[in-house]
């Protein structure tokens, strides 16, 4: 999908996050089952709001771990 699209959405399924982000779709699943991430399930499959997005990548680290 176009990245312009994709940046004019609400919210996203997890490889769309992924790919907004620039992470893997495993970063995203992960930081999901830490509660890192919040995720909405309008059926099985979860979608992240663009704000929690926001929020998610606004408190990572800015060092790499072991810095």
């Amino acid at each position: 999908m176009d990245r312009s699209k994709l940046e004019d959405r609400k919210a996203f399924n997890v490889q769309q996050a992924a790919e907004l982000c620039g992470v893997s779709p495993d970063v995203i699943r992960r930081a999901i089952a830490r509660g890192d991430l919040i995720a909405r399930y309008p059926s099985s499959r979860p979608i992240v709001e663009a704000s929690e997005l926001d929020t998610w990548l606004d408190r990572l680290p800015t060092e790499p771990p072991g810095r």
